[in-house]
């Protein structure tokens, strides 16, 4: 099936020269958050390697490859905006040339994946800008990958690379991390055997050392981020202690709509979802009980201070007060939205996709604002494994004839 890669990578190839084209090679005005972020690639090319010093006071919230990265192209070509979106155009390229070239052969998935990834709004804008999301997304998908070919000291590399660029990225390690222990759980009769299992099996460790990536940055500022741009942009000390648990609502309702959604009507599985409460019933009225408390108690709403003032917690959100629908009835279609995203995820047959989502959703309730951009590599992750018939994707989610003709082919 090697020619279906090929003819997928020539369409992208021409797709992206079209771009290219259409964007009058990059030399267009600069785009919201390049007008910090070219400023902060130019310092960073003043050094061919970034002292301590400029590690603690550049102007950011996010971690600085993706700046280490802008820095060396600013040296090489010159502080030119066009340089920097090439250097983000090629990784977009190269992000799909690994997606599409580490599916299976015979995935009767590929397209779909291919087209759900793409089709995420902001792909495209995070790819024909400088911006930093396309960096973390690459080193995700490529520790992602190591992962499943069991390169596991790769993928821990990958996953450090991938926490260098944005913080939350370290969600994945941790959810690699979740799902090895708990297999092994699975397979433990007696604490005994689970701890013998624990030190038998280390393939976790690798990932617990990925989370823990995050800590020399943390030692470093003496906290998430540089503490002078966190003051700057309303997200100091005092606000560090809060947590949000309205944009685990929306962050929730962003995968229904960009994952599950397009997932159940285009394999046409919408049956495991509408069996759900007859299989799990435990589950399924915990989960109701959850997204009701969410709805009624803590509503998804938007940070709004002097440095963002957007009133939409993002793309999803925008659409529905556009048509008119605000208020409670919002929230409670948030609601019914987030158990469609949990009854996808979460069942006994936990898994890695699983533990991405709900680890993803956790983490982003600590963000300084909501933004559908944020779920990105999420549901990248998630596309991805959606190729795989195995315990990585949730496989009960398919139908047993679609399972036995899956069966035949790997």
């Amino acid at each position: 099936m090697h020619g279906r890669k090929l003819y997928a990578s020539l369409f992208v190839l021409a797709l992206f020269v079209i771009i290219f084209i259409v964007k009058d090679r990059f030399t267009v005005d600069l785009y919201q958050d390049e007008f910090h972020y070219l400023p902060t690639a130019v310092l960073f090319g003043t050094e061919p390697w970034p002292s301590i010093n400029l590690l603690k006071s550049y102007n950011e919230l996010n971690t600085p490859v993706p700046f280490i990265l802008g820095g060396w192209a600013v040296r090489l070509f010159g502080e030119n905006i066009q340089y920097l979106r090439l250097l983000t155009f090629i990784t977009s390229f190269s992000l799909l040339m690994l997606f599409i070239w580490n599916s299976p052969d015979r995935s009767k998935r590929f397209w779909l994946c291919l087209a759900g990834l793409m089709a995420f709004p902001n792909y495209y804008l995070v790819s024909i800008y400088y911006y930093t999301d396309i960096f973390a997304m690459f080193f995700t998908l490529a520790a992602l990958i190591a992962y499943v070919r069991k390169a596991h000291g790769l993928s821990l590399i990958l996953f450090i690379a991938a926490v260098c660029c944005r913080q939350y990225m370290l969600a994945f390690p941790a959810a690699v991390a979740a799902f090895e222990i708990l297999e092994i759980l699975k397979k433990s009769n007696s604490i005994k055997s689970f701890v013998t299992w624990i030190f038998a099996e280390r393939t976790w460790l690798y990932y617990i050392f990925g989370v823990l990536s995050i800590v020399p940055w943390i030692l470093l500022w003496h906290g998430p981020a540089p503490a002078s741009v966190m003051a700057e942009q309303h997200y100091d000390s005092d606000k560090l202690v809060q947590y949000n648990f309205g944009y685990l609502l929306y962050s929730s309702v962003v995968v229904a709509v960009y994952y599950v959604i397009p997932e159940i009507l285009l394999t046409k599985n919408w049956h495991y979802l509408v069996s759900y409460p007859e299989r799990y019933p435990k589950w399924f009225f915990a989960l109701l009980a959850l997204v009701g408390f969410l709805v009624v108690f803590f509503p998804a709403k938007q940070a709004h201070n002097p440095y963002f003032t957007w009133p939409f917690l993002g793309y999803v959100d925008q659409i529905l007060m556009t048509i008119g629908i605000t208020g409670f009835i919002k929230q409670v279609l948030f609601g019914i939205l987030m158990m469609i995203t949990l009854m996808r995820f979460i069942a006994p047959t936990f898994n890695l996709a699983s533990w991405m989502v709900v680890l993803n959703i956790l983490l982003l309730g600590k963000a300084q604002l909501s933004w559908d951009k944020y779920s990105l590599p999420l549901i990248m992750g998630l596309w991805f494994l959606a190729m795989f018939d195995h315990q990585w994707s949730l496989c009960e989610f398919r139908s047993k004839v679609e399972l036995a003709g899956n069966a035949k082919e790997y």
